[in-house]
């Protein structure tokens, strides 16, 4: 029996052009089990971004676009206050996990659209709570309580330390799992139709 265990970052933008390839893959193995983890970007240090960080962003935004034909709303990037962190909404991610684990895959996806397509701050508690209360069935009262909890903090932390000691540098990161065996099928953004291939080979379906 394969699994599937893919690493990645809401604010990873090459993230956000993977999702066709994933949405395609799963599409073809609707019943395969897929784990999500996530891992911390290279330069996220919390601060709004400035002049230098937005051009940075714009530049990476335009080639994922130019490469995957995913939406972006550039005009986000012309706010002044946003905080380039992604703790909060892999904080967020967690929580769902933990409340609905199936859900965790379409939870990220959700929120790189928001991100991305809609230039929503999912940096942003309110808006987390929105998502996760309005569209996936979270308790208020749960979201409140969990969310802003330190142990979920740690929780994140932890599991930004797992992904590194695997030696991801790089998201999106897919591995197929069978047994003690890993293969990768991803590292870096990759067509849907090779990903199908990739894991038909290993007998997937």
């Amino acid at each position: 029996m394969v699994q599937l265990l893919y690493i990645a970052n809401p604010l990873c933008s090459w993230c956000w052009g993977f999702a066709p390839s994933l949405e395609q893959l799963l599409a073809r193995f609707p019943g395969i089990d897929i784990i999500l983890r996530t891992g911390p970007l290279a330069k996220e240090d919390g601060r709004p971004l400035d002049e230098a960080g937005r051009a940075r962003l714009r530049g990476h935004w335009q080639r994922v676009q130019e490469r995957t034909g995913q939406p972006f709303d550039f005009a986000f990037l012309e706010r002044a206050r946003f905080p380039y962190t992604s703790e909060p909404p892999c904080r967020a991610l967690l929580l769902l996990r933990e409340r609905w684990p199936a859900l965790a895959v379409a939870g990220l996806l959700r929120l790189q659209e928001r991100f991305y397509a809609r230039g929503e701050d999912i940096t942003d508690p309110e808006r987390l709570g929105d998502i996760l209360c309005g569209e996936f069935g979270v308790e208020e009262e749960r979201f409140r309580a969990r969310f802003f909890d330190p142990s979920l903090r740690e929780m994140v932390a932890a599991e930004w330390r797992k992904t590194a000691a695997l030696g991801v540098v790089g998201y999106p990161t897919l591995l197929a799992l069978r047994g003690p065996r890993a293969v990768l099928l991803a590292s870096g953004w990759r067509p849907g139709h090779e990903l199908v291939a990739a894991l038909e080979r290993l007998g997937a379906g």
